[in-house]
C-alpha cells in the first residue's frame, strides 16, 4: 500500500495529477474537487493515495485529505462499484452532503448524483452508514488540545493494512476505555496494532 505521495507537480488535468518525486514522475487519478485545490505546477504538494492493483493494471488514486479517502474506501466496498466509479462520484458531490444524504437516507439525493441510480443509492446506505456514523474515539479523560485526529482517520490507516472495521473498533474501545494514550495517531495506531497481534 502506497499511503501518500509527495514531490512537485509535473502536470496537472481536471482527473489526473502527474507528480515528479526523485525523477519519477508518478500518475494519480483524482476527482474533480480535488483538482481545484491543487498548487500550481512546479510547486510542491502532498496527496494521499490509494493504490489498486488487479492482475494486469496498477492505478493509483489521490486525495488532498483523509476524510475523501476514507469515503472512498468505503465506496469501493460496496458491491457494483469499483475505484473509477467511485473517483467520478466524488467529483460530483462534497464528502459532508455525500455522507448527510448517506446518514439520512436520502435515496432520492443520492440518486442525483451521476453514476448513482435508486438501487445503488439504496445498496450505499445499507453497506456504509454504519462506518461513517461510527462513535470517534471519546476524548472525555484526554488532552483534547493535543487531539488532531479522527476516527476515520484511524480506520483509513488501518483498513488500509488489511483490518476489519471490527477489529479496530474492538482495540479502539479498549484504549479509549484506557483513556491513558498520547493524542498523537503514531501512537494510537502501534497502540491498537498492539492490541489486535
Amino acid at each position: 500500500m502506497i499511503n501518500s505521495i509527495s514531490g512537485k507537480i509535473f502536470k496537472k488535468e481536471p482527473t489526473t495529477l502527474y507528480i515528479e518525486n526523485n525523477g519519477i514522475v508518478f500518475s494519480i487519478s483524482i476527482c474533480l474537487r480535488d483538482y481545484e485545490k491543487l498548487p500550481s505546477e512546479n510547486e510542491n504538494i502532498f496527496i494521499y493515495t490509494y493504490l489498486n492493483v488487479k492482475e494486469n493494471l496498477m492505478e493509483l488514486y489521490g486525495f488532498m485529505d483523509l476524510e475523501r479517502r476514507s469515503l472512498f474506501l468505503n465506496l469501493i466496498d460496496v458491491s457494483g462499484i469499483g475505484p473509477r466509479t467511485a473517483i467520478n462520484l466524488l467529483s460530483n458531490a462534497s464528502v459532508s452532503s455525500f455522507k448527510d444524504n448517506i446518514v439520512s437516507e436520502d435515496v432520492k439525493s443520492l440518486s442525483l448524483i451521476p453514476g448513482i441510480g435508486p438501487k445503488t443509492a439504496k445498496r450505499i446506505i445499507l453497506d456504509i452508514k454504519e462506518k461513517i456514523t461510527s462513535t470517534p474515539i471519546s476524548t472525555q479523560n484526554l488532552d483534547n488540545d493535543k487531539l488532531d485526529f479522527s476516527y476515520d482517520d484511524i480506520y483509513t490507516a488501518l483498513s488500509s493494512l488489511g483490518y476489519k472495521k471490527s477489529q479496530i473498533d474492538k482495540a479502539v474501545k479498549k484504549l479509549n476505555d484506557e483513556g491513558s494514550y498520547e493524542g498523537d495517531i503514531e501512537n494510537v495506531i502501534k497502540r491498537i496494532l498492539a492490541i489486535i497481534r
